[in-house]
């Protein structure tokens, strides 16, 4: 196939290749044609290369031509369904001249491997990229998704601690304001009807209660002088008392009782 460069004035000095668009025969065909470059006689002497770009825009590195000005059809040229073509000269004293851009194609041929029909390099190379960069994708999001699951397992556990703490607490609440309510109740079972209060469990004047001596927490195995005694049932023949800490008698509840409450003059006792 025979190329002729014509050296043309227009405005300035241009090289136009004729013809310009090559048709280069069948996708990866190889030596079966030879492109013949007929050159200017302002390029005798000067070191020719051909430059090719496909149409992915890969560029390839420049071909040399061979002593007969010629270049044989392979590949770098039939690898790529189309791209652009320039042929380039360069001469002693910084001689340069460059061809006008041409355009080559070729056309597709059908699979010969029993498979699909062979991708070029540059499209292959292309491909794989783009796969294993959504793989890549895909990994690092069901990464994020797992890291997000582990996250809301952790959150979901410690709202359900904190839920048990406070239902515990609240069980606590509700007995603690429960055994107050009874020793309220007891206390005022145990106040006398009538008469000035002198002191209160051996306390006189301003007196202040806490919990143990109204009831309203557990009292200790031996109950201290001046505490308050839990009374369960009493005998009504022989007057003794079952009291939380044990069985005693009438004479001894009443010297309790004393200690617990002291009274003026005009005071009487509860009935037992």
């Amino acid at each position: 196939m025979e190329i002729e460069i014509l050296e043309q004035q227009c405005g300035g000095t241009e090289f136009v290749p004729r013809p310009h668009r090559l048709h280069l025969g069948a996708q990866n065909a190889e030596g079966v044609d030879r492109l013949q470059f007929i050159l200017p006689a302002a390029w005798a002497g000067c070191t020719l290369a051909l430059y090719l770009r496909r149409s992915d825009g890969v560029q390839l590195a420049a071909i040399p031509l061979d002593a007969d000005d010629s270049v044989t059809v392979d590949r770098r040229l039939t690898g790529s369904v189309r791209g652009q073509w320039m042929l380039a000269a360069i001469g002693s004293g910084g001689y340069t001249a460059y061809t006008r851009p041409g355009s080559y194609d070729v056309y597709a041929t059908l699979p010969t491997d029993g498979g699909s029909e062979e991708l070029p390099p540059s499209v292959y190379e292309q491909f794989v990229a783009r796969v294993l960069e959504s793989a890549h994708a895909a990994a690092e999001s069901a990464r994020r998704a797992e890291n997000g699951a582990a996250d809301t397992a952790m959150q979901a556990a410690l709202a359900q601690k904190t839920a048990d703490k406070i239902l515990a607490d609240r069980t606590d609440a509700e007995a603690s304001a429960k055994r107050a309510e009874a020793a309220a109740l007891r206390a005022e079972s145990y106040a006398p009807t009538g008469g000035q209060v002198l002191s209160v469990n051996s306390k006189g004047g301003a007196v202040q209660l806490n919990a143990q001596d109204v009831g309203a927490v557990p009292l200790p195995v031996q109950p201290l002088p001046g505490e308050m005694v839990r009374i369960l049932s009493v005998d009504a023949a022989t007057g003794a008392v079952q009291t939380a800490e044990g069985r005693m008698t009438a004479k001894l509840y009443l010297e309790e009782i004393s200690e617990a409450f002291e009274y003026s003059a005009q005071s009487k006792l509860p009935p037992l």
